[in-house]
């Protein structure tokens, strides 16, 4: 049987599997799932139409699952989805989708620290890093191994690409290509993410390729579809490569650039 507190109020309707804890003045809603292992430590408070896999961590005072803080939110049948091994510090709040039958999503192994807020219909990858503060507009897409420093915000839209970092107090409203650091009020791509490529096992080959194509996209005045065509002749077409061009000719807010003489979007 699930150890819940007895100052927890847990809808009957809610699903809990056997191996689930629930601390002190907790509340859980009915259309809540938890799978095994997870553990709500106090105070916090899982509602909505929330499903989480297994071994979630939660901390006191995160809000799981409201509704889409959204003037024009239709609640009725939105939801939230939650894989594996994902730890919410205190603070937390993660909403909903904002329209019928959408949703939120959090991947596995991410790590969402003190006052992070997850905005609604935003899709967090795997091993996502969002530092104290954090806050993600609504639709945000975040990729696999990302780490979003403390303090920045980022404008509703906007996609995060994999393994890319973002500093402390930053605020975007244009996407950030995978492997790559970016800094400041949409201040630019400043370098790529080497000690976290470095982390992930990438090569040198890679790496060096990376470089290239930071100095190439970001560094050389051209715009973006010049600076594509010249990355596909130029810089051998490793998955890495392909992946960071695809990113940027995907892209519906469009890349962030830096501030160079002459750059055109």
């Amino acid at each position: 049987m699930p150890k819940i507190h007895p100052t927890a109020i847990v809808d009957p309707q809610a699903q809990i599997a056997k191996s689930v804890e629930i601390g002190p003045m907790c509340y859980v809603g009915p259309h809540v799932k938890l799978g095994p292992g997870c553990k709500l430590m106090a105070q916090c408070h899982v509602t909505g139409r929330t499903t989480m896999g297994t071994n979630n961590i939660i901390f006191p005072f995160a809000v799981i699952g409201a509704d889409a803080e959204d003037v024009s939110i239709e609640n009725d049948d939105t939801y939230l989805e939650i894989g594996h091994d994902n730890i919410f510090r205190e603070g937390v709040t993660i909403n909903t989708g904002n329209k019928p039958g959408t949703k939120t999503v959090i991947g596995n192994g991410c790590f969402l620290m003190a006052n992070v807020h997850v905005a609604h219909n935003c899709i967090i990858g795997n091993k996502v890093i969002l530092i104290v503060g954090v806050g993600l507009a609504g639709f945000v897409t975040v990729g696999d191994g990302a780490l979003v420093s403390g303090m920045s915000v980022m404008h509703q839209f906007c996609k995060i690409g994999r393994l890319a970092i973002i500093s402390a107090g930053s605020a975007f409203s244009k996407d950030i290509p995978p492997f790559m650091m970016a800094e400041g009020r949409n201040g630019g791509v400043k370098m790529i993410n080497k000690i976290g490529l470095e982390r992930a096992g990438f090569t040198k080959e890679t790496i060096r390729a990376l470089r290239n194509v930071h100095k190439i996209y970001f560094r050389e005045g051209l715009n973006g579809s010049n600076a594509l065509a010249k990355i596909k002749t130029d810089v051998p077409q490793l998955p890495e490569v392909l992946e960071f061009i695809e990113f940027c000719e995907t892209s519906e807010r469009g890349v962030l650039q830096n501030k160079i003489a002459g750059r055109r979007s």
